[in-house]
This record gives C-alpha cells, structure tokens and sequence, in this order.
C-alpha cells in the first residue's frame, strides 16, 4: 500500500474498509440462492398477496412455484427460443425490444412466470394494455395467476410443481 502513497490512518481505514468489503462478500456468497436452504425455496414476502388470491391450502405450493419460476423477483424474465436458437441470435436490448427477435418464440414474465400467450387474459384481468408491463408488476401477475389456476390448476407449472 506504500505504493500507492497511503500512510498512516488512510492505510489503517484502508485495511478496515477492504476487511469489511470481503466480508460483506462472504455473507453475500453465501447467502445466494445456490446456497439456500430447502426451506428458503418460497417467498414468504409474497405470500400475503397470494393469499388474497389463491386458497389457503394452495398458497404454501404457489410460493414454492414462484421461488422456482422467479427467485420472488417480480420484474423476472424468462425467454422461450424456437428450436436451434437461443440468446446468441438476438442483439441485446431492453426486453421491450429484445421480445421482437425473430428468434424469441415466447417469454414468461413476473413472479409466477406468466407466458405472453396470455396476453387477452392479462389485458381482460388486469385491465392494461401493455401487457408485458403489466405482468411485471405483482398483482397483475398473480391475478393472471389465479386465472390460469381456476382454468387448469397447477398444471400451468407442471414444470416446476412437480406434478
């Protein structure tokens, strides 16, 4: 650090700062959600907003799902490539843009991985037009959620329900 031209205090508060910063690293690290436990696999902030949806008996599964499907981010992405694309073939951008690729055949959007085949569906329940804004705020997304378990259950994440 005698290098740099640090010297006495600055050196010591430096020391101090790069102790904190690798610490801060560690806990980080460990705390991702590769590392999480079994029972971390939910997302108990969103579970109050489920529960005004979805019964009871249903909230514990559909908080799995969404931990599964978005790691309980609401603004998640998810694109769905036609068969022998993938990301490589599209230029980045915002996703508003990026969803024109010719090689994006769909893209599930929000907490609960909503597909944008549903676009009427989420333009009728969540009363918006723009539909991929919409499902990405948490709401809309699980009352479009709701939607799809009335009409088929949890079949609509067979993927990732495990049934």
């Amino acid at each position: 650090m005698q290098n740099l031209g640090i010297h006495g205090g600055r050196q010591q508060k430096l020391r101090e700062l790069i102790k904190k910063l690798m610490a801060l690293t560690l806990i980080l690290a460990l705390s991702t959600p590769a590392h999480a436990s079994a029972a971390a696999n939910s997302c108990p902030k969103w579970e109050p907003l489920l529960a005004e949806y979805f019964p009871a008996k249903v909230v514990p599964a559909m908080s799995k799902i969404m931990w599964r499907e978005s790691r309980c981010l609401p603004t998640a992405i998810g694109w769905n490539y036609k068969p022998g694309t993938s990301h490589a073939d599209c230029k980045l951008s915002p996703a508003s843009t990026y969803r024109k690729c010719k090689a994006v055949k769909s893209y599930d959007q929000g907490l609960l991985q909503i597909n944008s085949g549903w676009q009427t569906v989420t333009r009728a329940v969540c009363k918006k037009q723009d539909t991929m804004k919409a499902l990405l705020t948490p709401r809309c997304n699980v009352k479009v959620a709701q939607y799809l378990y009335r009409n088929g259950g949890l079949g609509h994440w067979r993927a990732t329900s495990g049934k």
